[in-house]
């Protein structure tokens, strides 16, 4: 065999694939994120203020991305964009980001207001975060 080839299988082979590594530090960033959340808002819908644990938190809340994660530098991870809600409110607030139209009390404003944050805060936030 010729060395080149050894030595591109030895690399290939012994070198952890980059997708696997960017998709460990996602995981990472996003368990975070909800644990962050999770922890602010006392394992608690801010909106309706159903009551969860930390045990349970990851089963019965999602840590939802106020802006779309999408539309902020570095996917929007941070606290400052982050809120617990129940499935039922979570759904409330998916309605924005399917139709543009927010439910009542569901607008980014009145999300981001409920945890003392802003768009532009959080858009400062995750411009800052790495």
């Amino acid at each position: 065999m010729d060395g080149t080839i050894q030595r591109w299988m030895l690399m290939t082979h012994s070198t952890p694939d980059l997708k696997v590594l960017v998709s460990r530090k996602k995981k990472q960033v996003r368990a975070a994120f909800r644990q962050t959340c999770f922890e602010r808002d006392g394992y608690a819908c801010v909106m309706c203020t159903f009551q969860s644990t930390p045990a349970r938190a990851e089963e019965e809340l999602d840590a939802h991305h106020i802006a779309d994660r999408t539309l902020m530098p570095n996917g929007g991870y941070v606290e400052e964009n982050g809120i617990s809600l129940c499935a039922d409110c979570h759904h409330k607030a998916e309605i924005f980001h399917s139709t543009g139209h927010p439910q009542a009390g569901y607008s980014l404003e009145d999300l981001y207001e409920a945890i003392g944050s802003s768009y532009e805060k959080a858009l400062g936030a995750s411009a800052r975060s790495s």
